[in-house]
């Protein structure tokens, strides 16, 4: 789908997003997805050392039982750092919403995003989470992804359907991101939702695998977050047979294709951006290898303001995956900007193999791919360039 599409509602699910107040700007800022009865729910979350009270508290209720009722966001304030408070008003965010739903609060999932340090102004969450609850509507995925978007210029909304166990399944997801952005995880959320008719010890594998591919393969700035989240509901409302073995690999598929557009338009909006680039580890002696060398390149701030400059600058990228930790013999490496081979057997190929790669990188999407020529593991981040944009998103934030 194009990010312009209205998804199709999915069956059990109802969203809404709210403006409370809680934003210094304005705009929306509590946001539920809502299901109609508990379902199947898997999670991937920050392994940041310094954790949000809403990671730990969602975490340990999925580590009990892989179950959830409904997702409450709020977006402006990240709830981090903020001692028994914070431990408080997340307890509070839940028990709330689930008093509308007649649940246990366990069985509600709860997010923040915004600024660190400061405490939520839980008079506005309350007002808001109760008109959420109130406008939840199964049609509202768009007015979630509105309100829970903090330096994004736009929402991300994505959907996709494909048949399996005899019947059609449908998902769709929305995520904010757009700075602090980088594997394990970054500073995002991202929700998908689905009907799939899939048992909680099947989806919670196949989630961080997605995630794996997805969320966890994409990278702005080598910084990651205190309230990273990542969660997939699934409904179990879809016509056809509870999923099993080739099917359960279609539902695989079907989400990593929701999930994996997310995670790139994430990357597109990324703070100060103007080039998408999928950055290719191949012919690596192990996936750590390829992980390494793809990491340390994808952040290289010489290699992203490079790319910023449309400058096929292939020394800065084995210069990069050289430090990354990773093995690799110079006289082995290929490094390929589109499909424009500009350095090979430790030669470089000239200014006419540089000028058709500077063709390549004008144009705002295109890939880089450095070959180690070392085994057959690769592996690829999806990362974009710096600006002076960033400096100034970034320097400016909380002011």
């Amino acid at each position: 789908m194009t990010p312009e599409a209205t998804p199709p509602p999915v069956a059990g699910f109802r969203f809404a997003g709210v403006e409370a107040g809680i934003k210094k700007r304005g705009g929306p800022d509590v946001a539920v997805i809502v299901a109609d009865e508990v379902v199947a729910c898997a999670g991937v979350f920050t392994t940041n050392l310094v954790v949000a009270a809403p990671v730990v508290q969602s975490r340990a209720v999925l580590a009990e039982s892989a179950r959830a009722r409904a997702v409450v966001v709020n977006s402006g304030n990240a709830n981090a750092c903020t001692g028994e408070t914070g431990t408080g008003d997340a307890a509070e965010m839940a028990a709330r919403t689930a008093t509308a739903l007649g649940c246990a609060p366990r069985d509600i999932q709860v997010c923040s995003t915004g600024v660190i340090g400061a405490p939520l102004p839980m008079d506005k969450v309350r007002a808001g989470i109760d008109a959420a609850m109130a406008a939840a509507r199964p049609d509202g995925l768009a007015a979630f992804a509105r309100a829970i978007m903090t330096t994004d210029t736009r929402p991300k909304v994505r959907f996709a359907q494909a048949t399996m166990g005899g019947g059609t399944v449908t998902a769709a997801g929305a995520c904010k991101g757009a700075g602090m952005i980088h594997p394990n995880m970054a500073t995002m959320l991202g929700f998908v939702v689905t009907d799939a008719h899939v048992a909680e010890a099947d989806l919670v594998p196949i989630w961080r695998r997605v995630c794996g591919r997805t969320f966890n393969a994409i990278s702005v700035d080598g910084d990651t977050s205190t309230n990273d989240t990542a969660l997939c509901l699934a409904s179990g409302r879809a016509s056809g047979s509870p999923l099993r073995g080739a099917d359960l690999d279609a539902l695989e598929a079907l989400l990593e294709q929701v999930a994996g557009e997310l995670a790139r338009d994430i990357v597109r909006d990324a703070e100060g951006a103007t080039k998408l680039v999928a950055l290719t580890i191949r012919g690596a002696a192990s996936e750590a290898d390829a992980r390494l060398a793809a990491s340390t390149v994808a952040t290289s701030p010489l290699v992203k303001t490079a790319i910023h400059g449309e400058d096929p600058n292939w020394g800065r990228l084995v210069a990069a995956a050289g430090r990354s930790g990773a093995r690799l013999d110079p006289a082995r490496i290929t490094v390929r900007i589109g499909d424009v081979t500009i350095f090979s057997e430790n030669r470089w190929h000239g200014p006419e193999a540089e000028k058709a790669a500077n063709a390549v990188m004008k144009t705002p999407e295109f890939g880089i791919t450095l070959d180690l020529g070392l085994g057959a593991h690769a592996h690829t981040v999806f990362t974009c360039d710096f600006s002076a944009d960033y400096v100034r998103i970034n320097a400016d934030y909380r002011s």
